[in-house]
């Protein structure tokens, strides 16, 4: 999507990041029936996991607190409000699924996969994975036009929400 404000600019920025990990991690998933479990010591699959784990930090963590307590209001002020329940909806359920699989990835880093912890991983990962994708998809194609249009209408809210926004 093209950005036109700079908070509209740093959460598409953040929402590709996230979904370059999710492609990286679908990756990986689709292998997963055919590969076996697999090892730490492997540096490709510690990376992943790895940057699964920070990812979900950033997004269950300081991404998903700033939409919800700076951008949803503002949109739902807008006449958005169904469209920022439905996202702190979203944002509500994917939250102990992302728990559960951060647990995973941190299990799997000190003592690394066997045949259930990654079951587990491979089952909680697809979870996310569905999730994840399709609410970064509806974020970017109503959520981030509206704050866009908001934004621009009323451009000193922009910088403030952009500094807050950078804050955690």
């Amino acid at each position: 999507m093209q950005t036109n404000t700079h908070t509209g600019r740093l959460v598409h920025d953040d929402h590709h990041r996230t979904a370059d990990m999710l492609n990286r991690l679908e990756a990986h998933l689709t292998e997963a029936e055919t590969r076996g479990i697999p090892s730490l010591d492997d540096p490709t699959v510690r990376a992943l996991v790895t940057d699964l784990s920070a990812m979900l930090d950033r997004e269950l963590g300081a991404h998903f607190d700033f939409e919800e307590e700076a951008v949803f209001p503002l949109v739902a002020q807008g006449g958005a409000y169904e469209l920022t329940r439905l996202l702190t909806d979203e944002h509500e359920a994917m939250r102990p699924i992302g728990r559960r699989l951060q647990r995973y990835c941190a299990l799997a880093l000190a003592e690394g996969f066997d045949e259930d912890s990654y079951a587990a991983f491979v089952h909680f990962g697809w979870d996310l994975t569905d999730r994840l994708t399709r609410h970064l998809q509806t974020e970017e194609g109503n959520l981030l036009p509206a704050l866009e249009i908001l934004l621009l209408n009323s451009p000193e809210l922009d910088e403030p929400l952009a500094a807050g926004y950078r804050a955690p």
